[in-house]
Formats: C-alpha cells, structure tokens, sequence
C-alpha cells in the first residue's frame, strides 16, 4: 500500500486515508492491521518544495532547438 501511496506521502500533495473497518470478530486481524497502518500514515511528514517553472525561459529553450535543428541539417552521415 505504501509503494501505491508513494508520490502522494512524499510529494507536495495532501492526502486523505479512508480506513475501512469491520465490527465482526472474524475480520478482527484485518481491522487492526489497518488501524496500525493508518496509524503510521498519520504521522508521515513531508517535506514541502516549490514546483520549478522554467516557461520563463522559452526563448532560451527555442535557440537551443534552432541550433540542435542545424547541427542535424548540416551533419553528413556516412553509411
């Protein structure tokens, strides 16, 4: 469950756990195991970054691809 929930307990999102529990004695090893894992989600903490935002730097991005775009035209390949 925790491999599920990786990106959200680590990332810079908030998550709601939903335990679901049964009254029945039958399912009680269910019901405490998922208790105990609810448990330890709870006191998960995550660092917190800020999301980068690199469109400010499209003109830069666009010269790079004008000059990858003539490296390829002017290569001669040879078979």
């Amino acid at each position: 469950m925790t491999l599920i929930l990786k990106d959200s307990l680590g990332g810079n999102s908030k998550t709601v756990i939903c335990a679901c529990i049964g009254p029945s004695s039958f399912q009680q090893n269910e019901t405490l195991s998922t208790l105990k894992f609810a448990k330890r989600a709870k006191f998960i903490k995550s660092v917190v970054r800020i999301n980068e935002d690199f469109s400010g730097d499209s003109e830069a991005l666009k010269n790079e691809i004008k000059r990858l775009r003539f490296q390829l035209d002017t290569k001669v390949i040879f078979l």
